[in-house]
């Protein structure tokens, strides 16, 4: 699987899970391989003004499973938040291209939760998706002031509303 279909999968997860708290999820970068100058990934946008960037990583050949949590992060976790957010969506969903997902610690990195997702495709490839964050002007809320949200149904039909590749698409 290419990392532009494995980022469309995931740009689409999440417009399709609508979190109220999410104003935008959209693509950035150039690079269509790992390890570039311009690394391809999703940016999710939050009311607080903060993003959580999951981008596409060469993965390490230490980078080792980590247990998925009980709870959800904190709001003030954006990258940890948005790792085990995707991990959920794909729990939930289960798509047919995809044979495993697992977060992903690796040493050096000192974060709480995880460093990245790793996504194996039924064809064996493997994308590395890291996540960081980007603080916004407002406060991160301390705790979750959506604790009740649940997946809508419709992201069991995010499959719909992938958009066929154009051949204009410069993005990865």
């Amino acid at each position: 699987m290419q990392v532009s279909q494995v980022l469309d999968m995931m740009q689409a997860l999440f417009e399709a899970a609508e979190h109220p708290d999410v104003t935008a999820v959209e693509r950035y970068g150039q690079d269509t391989q790992p390890g570039g100058q311009s690394p391809a990934g999703i940016k999710i946008s939050h009311r607080s003004g903060s993003s959580a960037m999951l981008w596409v990583a060469v993965p390490p050949r230490d980078a080792r499973a980590v247990p998925l949590p009980d709870e959800m992060p904190p709001p003030r976790l954006r990258a940890a938040r948005a790792l085990v957010f995707a991990h959920r969506l794909l729990d939930a969903t289960r798509p047919e291209q995809l044979t495993a997902w697992e977060l992903c610690g690796q040493p050096g990195v000192e974060v709480p939760v995880a460093a990245a997702i790793r996504i194996t495709a039924g064809n064996g490839s493997v994308t590395y998706l890291r996540g960081t964050s980007a603080g916004g002007s407002g406060a991160e809320p301390e705790v979750d002031k959506h604790p009740d949200y649940q997946f809508p149904e419709g992201v069991q039909s995010w499959h719909l509303r992938v958009p066929a590749p154009s051949a204009g698409r410069t993005s990865a």
